[in-house]
């Protein structure tokens, strides 16, 4: 495989073709949208004579570890022509990314997966359930005043990124850096729209929602969304209750901060009234993002845990290592090779991680993959155990179940 970085004047062309091949984009004014899209974070592009056939583009950002905040590096596209497919490009290409922003200072990867096993191939574990909603937004029982919202537009592409950077973010909470993302995806918005709030000191947009209508009564999709406090929420929730006289239902990624069904009226009969009916109300659940350690010295110096310490040796995995061309290395590649080898650990108020192994320890053996969950508080150590590349003594497992208890983790960026 021929790799190097993405060129716009050598390879827009191609990289538009390789997305209208996929059914990315499919009409010039979006194919005109990706070059600012590419523009930020970095690309890599695999080459059959000399053109490109397929990309892996990433973009940088932070993600919220508790009260900690992570560098992260999301990987925000990954697309291969109908001409290179089954020839590995994909996931090596993404390997290559991956090491390249190890060695740049990242400390974590988050992508959304197209499939569940194919990015295990380079060190991912599945993400927590994230659950889609929709809903009658008549049937609110949000009981409040609202203010009448300001229209926002695609033109106000700085404005909600730098909101959406304010906002309340959870555990696993993602910011993407480049105002530019925001652009392009409000851009591929088919008549989006938005409305909000201007509540700051000066002015600035401080809770909003960015809406896909579809239709005169729906559904709708809420896109975006950014508030600070619960007051704003509540506030934006009212405003989607008032939009309940014409839609007759909305959908979004639920809330990470309460459940959106305690504040609907009757959601079990409005289920079975709105069956199968193009306005179904209804909750669907899928991990469909995942994550990995790129730098577990990092990651582990910002673990800290009000939970009993527990120290053990660590036997780490790393499938990435299989899709890096170590005869490259230090040269045209990468130094990085993953993080794999042998480790003692400490979890606990003051995390850490040194080389080496301690025989008084227990050991646990796993993959980047299952550790990574482990650590993120996706799945608990004897859960892992069962489905997951993830092996330690009985004793060990009960004692990481006692440490590694973390928040439900949410994006609230989709990506």
């Amino acid at each position: 495989m021929e790799y190097r970085s993405y060129e716009e004047p050598r390879d827009l062309e191609a990289v538009q073709r390789i997305w209208r091949e996929v059914g990315w984009i499919e009409n010039d004014e979006q194919a005109k949208t990706l070059a600012g899209f590419l523009s930020v974070g970095q690309s890599l592009v695999a080459t059959i004579d000399g053109e490109a056939e397929c990309l892996v583009h990433c973009t940088p950002g932070t993600m919220a570890y508790q009260n900690e905040v992570l560098e992260l590096s999301a990987v925000t596209a990954v697309t291969t022509s109908r001409i290179a497919r089954k020839q590995g490009f994909a996931g090596r290409l993404t390997a290559q990314a991956l090491a390249r922003d190890a060695e740049s200072g990242f400390e974590v990867s988050a992508l959304g997966m197209f499939e569940q096993g194919f990015y295990d191939k380079v060190g991912f574990g599945s993400g927590s359930y994230e659950q889609w909603i929709t809903f009658d937004p008549a049937s609110l029982t949000v009981d409040r005043p609202f203010r009448v919202p300001k229209r926002l537009g695609k033109d106000d592409w700085r404005e909600i990124h730098a909101s959406l950077l304010e906002r309340k973010r959870g555990h696993g909470g993602c910011n993407l850096s480049p105002p530019e993302i925001v652009k392009s995806e409000l851009e591929w918005t088919e008549n989006g729209f938005g409305l909000g709030y201007r509540d700051g000191l000066k002015g600035e947009l401080t809770h909003f929602i960015w809406c896909a209508p579809k239709d005169e009564h729906g559904p709708y999709t809420i896109a975006a969304r950014a508030y600070q406090s619960g007051e704003q929420l509540l506030e934006l929730l009212a405003l989607v209750k008032s939009l309940g006289d014409q839609v007759s239902s909305i959908g979004l990624l639920e809330l990470g901060d309460v459940q959106l069904q305690d504040l609907l009226k009757q959601p079990f009969r409005h289920r079975r009234i709105t069956a199968k009916s193009a306005h179904e109300n209804s909750s669907r659940s899928m991990a469909y993002w995942q994550l990995r350690i790129l730098n577990l010295e990092a990651c582990l110096a910002k673990t800290h845990l009000n939970t009993p310490e527990v120290r053990f040796n660590l036997h780490l995995t790393d499938p990435v290592e299989d899709f890096l061309d170590q005869s490259r290395a230090g040269a045209r590649g990468s130094n990085w090779q993953g993080i794999g080898g042998e480790y003692v650990v400490t979890l606990g108020s003051d995390s850490g991680v040194e080389p080496g192994e301690r025989r008084e320890l227990e050991t646990l053996t796993a993959s980047v993959n299952a550790f990574s969950r482990l650590w993120f508080g996706i799945r608990p150590a004897s859960s892992l155990a069962i489905t997951d590349d993830l092996q330690a003594s009985a004793s060990l497992l009960n004692d990481l179940d006692d440490t590694m208890r973390l928040p439900k983790a949410h994006l609230g960026w989709d990506f």
